[in-house]
């Protein structure tokens, strides 16, 4: 739509439309939400995977028990290449393994 929301709105709004949708975040991502809830929402509200510079330690394995793709930037500074509005496709996931790295 162009117009700015916050994330849980938005997700709400991809999930009606069928959209599959990943979260774009800076350093520690995570930090302060330990609880497991915190992982499910982006889940439940379609979520694949959330990408960032780096994650809080118990966020990062709280996403993966909730099946949601916790990735980080091999080149940090890629992070500041992103703008609003861009599209990601994540490729190579049919080979991927635990410590590999993936394309967008």
């Amino acid at each position: 739509t162009g117009e700015y929301d916050g994330v849980p709105d938005c997700a709400r709004q991809y999930k009606a439309a069928g959209i599959p949708w990943v979260v774009i975040g800076d350093e520690n991502y995570g930090e302060g939400s330990s609880r497991e809830h915190a992982a499910l929402e982006p889940r439940h509200l379609g979520g694949r995977a959330v990408i960032v510079r780096s994650f809080a330690r118990i966020h990062e394995t709280n996403l993966k028990k909730q099946g949601m793709l916790p990735l980080t930037f091999d080149i940090p500074s890629d992070y500041d290449l992103l703008q609003t509005g861009d599209k990601v496709a994540i490729t190579g996931l049919d080979n991927f393994q635990p410590g590999g790295s993936l394309c967008s």
